[in-house]
């Protein structure tokens, strides 16, 4: 028993000194300055000011995050004192102040309440009336009597009244059900929310010496987990023959436990969680392979075909499948731009993000870059004609790859992806469906025909294909389609008329590019002829 006290004493004493210990350090109220917020996590600085007293003493940044990376903590200051040191800690006393979900939460709830409240005194009111009008509604004493007209008016007045208020009473009492049900369904989502464990808060301690007592302000810099940016676009286009505007942005998000209120961030495409170390080869010596072996007792259908037939059992057929690899977020996708020179985009607007992990988009840059604009169209496949723009200037943006927005003559048209790992100084975009532009291919019979001679038999196929342009402005288009090729040495074809596309025999494929005039049309004849044993099918157009 008296060691046990005696533990007790012990532990008591610890925790007494700690807490004392914690009461000596001065909390120095900060507010967050400053982001930079890399490809994946964030430099915070937060700055505060205080009154030092004459000689050492500790002072504390209180509620930071619990994930940050102790390496990355700076500390510096204005002021006549000395910075003797900076650690980092967790305090599991103090837990991180509810988020402003649980805060909205709890505001509406309180609401909510506030609005049954009234309702339900609507009610009692609309009862005081009811109860009243039906004390009142015998008119007239036992010896007094009274015309049937009056009567009349008064029983229709009566009527009339209860009427109203049994109506009034019904969508009250329906008003006060739904507000109860929303404020259930809000108590239930708190209760989830506060059961969750609460996450324990850190912090950095400065321990400082002044010669005496002055005022002093100190800035604290850490990385923050838990947060990161991944880049997008808006590429706009007026009409044709204007330039593209590319329209620079970040998507950032962040669950870091602090939310950033009113900083102008600053976006930088380094990744400061990356290992920076050099790779080392290491020596590469030369073995036997072994194949897998099956294990003892293991035998499958496969096995026992292999067998029965004598014929060698390959090891793969015995090696378990590999796992799928860890799904890849947004952030991860980015790092194969690393080893590109990091550039900061410094933003002058100040933004509030929360610390909830939705994407927030924020505007870097703007930039207007050349196209040139032309249709391409493969009729065989798809009736459309589609608009590309060909964007030159863009190489030395220092642009990241990401997802893009298209928009052309002020709608929206789709999605694009910019991979800046091209090495081509031109970005081939496309910008949708023309139905301006239009492209028929039509088959004629007449010239579609099959003629027999001895064993053979030759089929021919010809098809006409017209591009007309609706616009008020000339295009340029390129066509594509094709003939086939022949891959058996019985099967021989002949192209008979092409209109003059570039032919290209190893595919194929024809291609056409020409201008088209406002309301122009111009016509390509696509004919060709096979000829193969008439005892053996050919499948054509």
């Amino acid at each position: 028993m008296k060691k046990l006290l005696y533990v007790n004493f012990v532990a008591l004493l610890i925790l007494s000194n700690t807490l004392s210990a914690q009461e000596r350090a001065t909390a120095i109220p900060s507010a967050i300055s400053g982001v930079t917020v890399f490809l994946k996590g964030a430099e915070v600085q937060r700055t505060g000011t205080l009154t030092l007293k004459e000689g050492a003493q500790r002072v504390v940044f209180e509620n930071l995050p619990q994930h940050i990376n102790p390496q990355s903590i700076q500390v510096s200051g204005t002021g006549k004192f000395t910075i003797l040191g900076v650690s980092h800690r967790i305090n599991y006393l103090q837990p991180a102040a509810a988020t402003k979900e649980v805060a909205s939460l709890e505001d509406s709830l309180r609401l909510l309440n506030e609005s049954i409240a009234q309702q339900e005194a609507a009610l009692g009111v609309i009862k005081e009336e009811q109860e009243m009008l039906k004390a009142n509604r015998y008119i007239g004493g036992s010896s007094t009597g009274i015309k049937m007209l009056e009567l009349k008016v008064f029983a229709d007045y009566f009527s009339v009244q209860l009427s109203a208020l049994s109506k009034r009473m019904v969508s009250t009492q329906a008003d006060v059900q739904k507000l109860k049900k929303r404020a259930e369904r809000i108590e239930k989502q708190l209760r989830e929310m506060q059961q969750r464990p609460q996450r324990p808060t850190s912090e950095i301690v400065v321990d400082l010496t002044a010669p005496a007592a002055t005022r002093a302000a100190l800035t604290a810099s850490y990385l923050a987990y838990n947060a990161g940016w991944t880049p997008a676009y808006d590429l706009r286009s007026a009409e044709l023959n204007k330039p593209v505007t590319l329209i620079y942005k970040a998507y950032v998000t962040q669950s870091t436990g602090e939310a950033w209120t009113a900083v102008k961030p600053i976006f930088s495409t380094g990744n400061p969680t990356l290992n920076h170390t050099k790779p080392q080869l290491t020596p590469w010596y030369l073995s036997f392979y072994e194949p897998v072996r099956p294990r003892f007792g293991v035998v499958n259908a496969l096995q026992k075909a292999a067998v029965s037939s004598h014929e060698p059992i390959m090891a793969e057929a015995f090696v378990a499948e590999p796992m799928a690899a860890e799904a890849q977020t947004a952030a991860d996708f980015t790092r194969m731009n690393d080893s590109q020179t990091n550039v900061e985009f410094a933003v002058d607007v100040p933004y509030s993000i929360a610390s909830d992990g939705q994407e927030q988009a924020v505007e870097l840059a703007s930039y207007t870059l050349p196209a040139n604009y032309e249709y391409h169209a493969v009729r065989k496949i798809e009736k459309d004609v589609f608009l590309i723009a060909n964007v030159t200037g863009w190489e030395s943006l220092n642009l990241l790859s990401g997802q893009a927005n298209l928009f052309f003559e002020g709608k929206y048209v789709g999605k694009s992806y910019i991979e800046t790992r091209q090495t081509d100084d031109t970005l081939t975009l496309s910008l949708g469906r023309d139905r301006n532009i239009t492209v028929t291919r039509i088959r004629k019979k007449d010239f579609s025909e099959k003629q027999f001679l001895g064993n053979n038999v030759t089929e021919t196929r010809e098809w006409e294909l017209t591009a007309h342009n609706k616009k008020k402005q000339p295009v340029t288009i390129t066509l594509e389609d094709q003939v086939p090729v022949s891959t058996d040495k019985e099967i021989k074809l002949e192209t008979l008329e092409i209109s003059g596309a570039q032919h290209d025999p190893a595919t194929g494929k024809l291609t056409w590019r020409f201008e088209l005039k406002p309301s122009e049309s111009r016509a390509m004849t696509v004919k060709y002829a096979v000829k193969h044993p008439k005892s053996r099918t050919v499948v054509l157009e």
